[in-house]
């Protein structure tokens, strides 16, 4: 009987090592070498909470895939997640954290641009390099980076779309508090006085959190804009949708980028195509309408999704907000990849060199301004909502 159990014991050990090696690629080499141990800041709960636990299912995906391949370097990669329960200060807490006590080499995330904006002086302060996968206002310093443009550049090319429907004069604008809305906020403020003969006839604020926009939509409509641009994203922006429907609205409307995600779809994407929505979105959003041998479809997308599907099922959609954290830790990889170390100076000064495809823009590593792209208005297609999927609106 002792023998039986014994036998039975090292055939566990053996499945179980047999296992790891398997999940590292099969090298010895690097199940035997310490990981190179990025850290990751995500809303894995809170109000951002649906945004963060797609983001961790994505990453695990491509880390999965890396070690698979014999990791980095010859070593496993290894990814820790810390919840940042879709608060800044949580945030600064837990990017503190994996930086002191777990030693990661380099900080991707986080979910929201409040949390971003905290981080960025956690990364200056301890000194490590850090991957920022959300729009902000804030730039990037010696040792943050971002993929893209400011979420000020996105809100301007959101003011140039809104201008072009119907050569709009009478702009209504309503945004949520958070950076992102304000950044809407200054764009537009600063922005129409541009415009010879074009005016902000209401501007309207809101809460996130807020589930009934109806008296300041009630406003909006008194003032009779040629357009309504909503500067929310989520389930706010869904319940502006509903409230707009509700009014009887048929202002032309459109959105910042935020708002293009599965939440909005589910609760509100009916009436958004109803009403002819425009929704300025990054090309992931259409890849599919594109053609095969499209080179963003053929080698990015279509890779990506495959990865993504190999792990989750077929029945699981390559969604936006599985892409920024998606594209940050493939950028780090390719940093440390390039330095040829773990070290995290050599993985900062490689960031401003590498070159890297991405599903939410191209990152070209530069020394100036640590953003990966600059151009908003270059990388945002304009889009409506056909059969529940979006398309190119023209």
């Amino acid at each position: 009987m002792r023998k039986h159990v014994a036998s039975i014991g090292i055939v566990s050990v053996f499945l179980a090592v047999f296992s790891i090696l398997c999940v590292f690629g099969g090298q010895p080499g690097a199940w035997a070498a310490e990981p190179i141990k990025i850290g990751m800041v995500a809303s894995l709960s809170g109000w951002g909470g649906f945004v963060g636990g797609q983001q961790r299912d994505a990453v695990m995906a491509v880390v999965e895939d890396i070690n698979r391949k014999g990791g980095v370097l010859g070593r496993p990669l290894q990814v820790l997640v810390e919840d940042d329960q879709s608060q800044p200060t949580t945030a600064v807490v837990a990017a503190t954290k994996l930086v002191r006590d777990r030693n990661v080499v380099a900080l991707i995330g986080p979910s929201l641009p409040d949390s971003g904006m905290a981080m960025i002086p956690i990364s200056e302060q301890e000194q490590v390099p850090f991957m920022l996968g959300v729009p902000c206002p804030a730039e990037p310093r010696h040792w943050s980076f971002a993929l893209g443009p400011n979420e000020d550049s996105t809100a301007e090319a959101t003011l140039e779309i809104a201008l072009g429907v119907n050569h709009a004069k009478r702009v209504a604008l309503i945004y949520e508090t958070t950076q992102v809305g304000k950044a809407g906020d200054r764009a537009f403020t600063k922005g129409i006085p541009k415009h010879p003969g074009v005016s902000l006839v209401a501007k309207e604020v809101i809460e996130h959190t807020d589930t009934s926009m109806v008296p300041q939509m009630t406003k909006i409509k008194a003032s009779k804009p040629d357009v309504l641009v909503v500067y929310a994203g989520g389930a706010a922006a869904a319940n502006i949708a509903k409230n707009y429907k509700q009014l009887g609205m048929t202002t032309p409307v459109v959105t910042a980028n935020i708002a293009q995600g599965p939440d909005f779809l589910k609760l509100a994407g009916p009436i958004a195509e109803e009403y002819g929505w425009i929704f300025p979105v990054w090309k992931m959003s259409v890849a599919e309408m594109l053609p095969a041998d499209d080179p963003f479809r053929k080698n990015v997308y279509e890779p990506a999704k495959k990865l993504f599907q190999d792990k989750y099922g077929k029945d699981k959609p390559l969604a936006i907000y599985h892409a920024p954290l998606t594209d940050c830790v493939n950028i780090v990889t390719a940093a440390i990849k390039y330095a040829g170390s773990d070290n995290r100076a050599a993985i900062r000064d490689a960031l401003e060199k590498v070159q890297c495809d991405g599903l939410i823009s191209p990152y070209h590593g530069n020394a100036d301004s640590h953003r990966g792209s600059s151009d908003a208005r270059a990388i945002l297609v304009d889009t409506k909502l056909k059969n529940g999927e979006f398309v190119p609106y023209k």
